[in-house]
């Protein structure tokens, strides 16, 4: 048995070695904003593709599943990738995929071919996503870390806030007759710019684990894939297939296969082979409290914006135009804080993340008594208010966190610890909208009899608009103050969600934890 040399990231000096780092940040940062932005501005471009390729309902669904189901599966593959044949070479893949799927979305000109391009999109962007953190980990020492990791949240932040506002400008602008196509050309020329700058500034002697055990295992990625794509399936899509029995049935035969996958990794660990998964991760106490945290923070944000989205245009009305403007103050709110929270992390630490997730807490909470207060005569300058208090607790927690949870990670094993991080959050984004999804709506078929017998024609599911025009106009008010308390109900679960994230990082963080 070969013996395990864990070399725990440099804090002096940088792990590898490069002439220009910032010039190598610039190259994956620009993959990073290709990914966020993609994912944002698809969501608000879906109803004109949807119009303009005469694109079913189920369709339409996969332009968003199609993203997020390879991305998620290929994560934890596509960090150990990045230890064992260097994250330069992934890099690489990731954007050429990701530019030549943004050229097949843009000249599609049927659902299918769409669906497929998004499909490799979301598979080159897990192969470039989990190498961000390692590579900033590994080519800047501690003293430009922070600067480093503030320029990181200084994308996030802004492809977060220009992904809605910028695509609905450019498919309303309709640009050269070319309307959704321009948000998928876009993304030519960025990744065009990643694939020169990683090509040139990138170092290419980024692999540190060397010899027979960088070998990865057929078996695991096979175990891995099968088993997160039939827990992760059944999530995304069982809330649009109405839960049929049959969705049940992976999500159980999914415990079976990770736990092989677990046992392998085991075994192969105890042979001194290569593991997939490194599950000495598992023994460091601040990725273990870190991963829990972001897996209910992502889950509680997914979660809240699917079911807020939904009370506000079909409960109570609102245009896209007025529901973009009144979460805005989120992402804007999240933005600024992310930008201030880095460097405060390497003097604060962990008590500004426990503040964030109680800060959280408190705007969702207030959200919560806003909803009861005003029922359908709704505030949006309140509710931006509430959302900003949440939103500036998100970008003291988030960003940091991420630092934070691979502090005492092996050099080794942080393409690996990166793509278990980000895997999870997917999952926790799937389950979040699954469970608090499920939640809602079964709350609004609660809520039902306020409407008397003209439920029976038309559930509230349906929405305010299709309950009037079956019932009149004096179910107007009935079905506003459903959708609000079922609304009410989910707020207060996600003030309840942000405080277990406080409380699990006050309890379970180190405290004395060195910032990278």
């Amino acid at each position: 048995m070969t013996p395990r040399v864990e070399e725990p990231i440099r804090e002096d000096q940088p792990t590898v070695a490069t002439r220009r780092p910032w010039l190598a940040l610039a190259a994956v940062l620009a993959g990073s904003f290709l990914h966020l932005f993609d994912l944002m501005v698809v969501t608000v471009a879906t109803p004109s593709i949807r119009t303009d390729l005469d694109a079913s309902a189920s369709s339409a669904q996969w332009l968003l599943a199609g993203y997020a189901l390879p991305f998620a599966l290929l994560l934890v593959t596509s960090g150990r990738l990045g230890d064992t044949i260097g994250r330069r070479k992934m890099v690489l893949i990731g954007s050429i995929g990701f530019t030549a799927a943004s050229v097949l979305c843009a000249v599609a000109t049927d659902p299918a071919t769409l669906i497929a391009g998004r499909v490799l999109q979301g598979a080159s962007a897990a192969a470039m996503s989990p190498q961000v953190l390692p590579i900033i980990m590994l080519l800047f020492p501690a003293g430009k870390r922070v600067a480093a990791l503030g320029a990181q949240a200084g994308v996030i932040a802004v492809a977060t806030v220009s992904g809605p506002v910028l695509g609905g400008l450019l498919v309303q602008a309709d640009i050269a007759d070319l309307g959704w196509r321009v948000i998928f050309l876009l993304n030519i020329p960025v990744g065009l710019f990643t694939i020169l700058a990683g090509w040139i500034w990138l170092p290419a002697n980024d692999v540190l684990t060397k010899g027979a055990r960088a070998r990865l295992d057929i078996g695991s990625i096979a175990l891995a894939s099968g088993g997160l794509l039939l827990l992760i399936f059944p999530l995304v899509q069982g809330s649009d297939l109405d839960w049929p029995l049959w969705i049940f049935a992976p999500l159980a035969l999914s415990v079976p296969v990770l736990y092989l996958l677990v046992r392998r990794q085991i075994q192969r660990q105890k042979t001194g082979e290569f593991p997939l998964i490194a599950l000495s991760l598992f023994r460091v106490r601040a990725f273990v409290a870190g991963s829990v945290a972001n897996f209910l923070v992502m889950g509680g944000v997914a979660a809240f914006f699917l079911v807020f989205v939904l009370h506000l245009q079909s409960g109570l009305g609102f245009s896209p135009s007025d529901i973009g403007l009144t979460v805005a103050s989120f992402a804007v709110a999240a933005g600024v804080a992310s930008g201030a929270s880095v460097p405060l992390a390497a003097k604060i630490g962990k008590p500004l993340v426990v503040a964030g997730g109680v800060l959280m807490a408190v705007g969702m909470s207030a959200l919560c008594a806003v909803l009861l207060a005003q029922g359908p005569e709704l505030s949006s300058g309140l509710v931006a208010a509430c959302l900003a208090i949440v939103g500036i607790g998100m970008g003291m927690l988030s960003p940091p966190l991420y630092n934070l949870t691979l502090t005492g990670v092996p050099a080794e094993d942080v393409g690996s610890a990166s793509g278990v991080f980000g895997t999870l959050a997917q999952v926790g984004n799937a389950m979040g909208v699954a469970v608090l999804g499920a939640a809602f709506f079964g709350l609004l078929n609660r809520f039902d009899d306020r409407l008397g017998d003209c439920a029976d024609k038309t559930p509230l599911t349906e929405g305010t608009d299709a309950v009037v025009g079956t019932c009149g106009p004096q179910a107007t008010i009935p079905a506003q103050e459903a959708f609000t308390s079922a609304t009410a109900a989910t707020v207060a679960a996600q003030a309840v969600c942000y405080l277990l994230v406080a409380w699990i990082l006050a309890r379970f963080l180190p405290g004395k934890t060195k910032q990278a």
